[in-house]
């Protein structure tokens, strides 16, 4: 029992860990574009070393999951897509955004997600479901603005760039549950990034990548995201999954948009009124209940 306990609690710190690093991530991500590195250029070089770290991590401790059966290679590739929209659409919206708005907008999918599903299957929505919806909802009409004419003065196309990174991000979750009924984990992330970093590529051949990302400062930043923002936090969160469940990885995993809206106060000088500080509140809140609840749902 003791046992347990102990590895119930080194996977606690494993997603903390994972979510700060993400926090840290979407931060660095908003300085490079700060310094003229576009979304493009950081998505691809992200997803090309986290790609590159993920099958070290194969081939150092887990070779045996490094081979990918053919029959799973279409639907690995729509995981791969999604991914690669999923980050472009979210880079987007962090570079017009502030950090702490994009992100709830896109933490949201949770409870979207599980409206569509009751939808989808005719059954009628359970009080957690309505008190998680009302919260999600009512917490990003107070960060947006919506209804209000202004929208709180925040940038349209950001705002369009963060509603398609919600949906991409709906994608990416869907397309990466049914390639997990067949593949671990850890392959399925690793050729799901493989392959984002492909389709980055083609779009924009490594000769023409602007020449300011060679730049020793720049491509230190830009290493540091791939590192930082993809292979450490998903090798940490892939851990943890075997030492506790999936809904309180989730439920923890919220800790990203704090660590995120913390540090992009104090490094960025990101200020959110009141109100929205209210809406950042709400999101997270309405999340953790529907997990709370699909956690009872699958015990029962």
């Amino acid at each position: 029992m003791k046992q347990d306990r102990t590895q119930r609690f080194i996977g606690y710190v494993m997603v903390a860990t994972a979510s700060i690093l993400f926090g840290v991530y979407g931060n660095l991500s908003r300085l490079l574009f700060d310094h003229g590195i576009s979304p493009l250029t950081l998505v691809e070089f992200r997803m090309l070393i986290g790609a590159v770290c993920l099958f070290v991590v194969l081939l150092i401790w887990r070779r045996s999951l490094i081979k990918l059966p053919s029959g799973n290679w279409g639907w690995t590739i729509a995981f791969g897509l999604s991914l690669a929209m999923q980050t472009y659409t979210y880079f987007l919206a962090i570079s017009r955004l502030p950090l702490a708005i994009a992100l709830v907008i896109i933490f949201s999918a949770t409870a979207w997600m599980a409206l569509g599903e009751t939808i989808w299957r005719k059954r009628p929505p359970s009080r957690s479901l309505i008190l998680s919806v009302i919260l999600t909802f009512g917490g990003v009409i107070l960060l947006t603005g919506i209804g209000q004419g202004s929208l709180n003065r925040l940038d349209g196309l950001g705002l369009l760039s963060a509603l398609l990174a919600l949906l991409s991000y709906i994608a990416y979750m869907l397309s990466g549950q049914r390639v997990g009924r067949t593949l671990p984990a850890l392959t399925s992330t690793s050729y799901g990034t493989l392959v984002a970093s492909l389709f980055w590529f083609v779009v924009q051949p490594p000769w023409s990548v602007p020449a300011t990302t060679w730049q020793p400062q720049h491509f230190l930043l830009i290493l540091l995201v791939g590192i930082i923002g993809m292979a450490l936090p998903f090798s940490l969160v892939l851990a943890a999954l075997r030492r506790i469940d999936a809904t309180r990885v989730s439920i923890v995993n919220t800790l990203e948009l704090v660590t995120a809206s913390v540090i992009a106060y104090f490094w960025l000088g990101q200020h959110l009124t009141i109100w929205q500080i209210v809406g950042c509140t709400l999101v997270p809140i309405g999340v953790i209940i529907l997990q709370y609840e699909q956690q009872s749902s699958a015990g029962d």
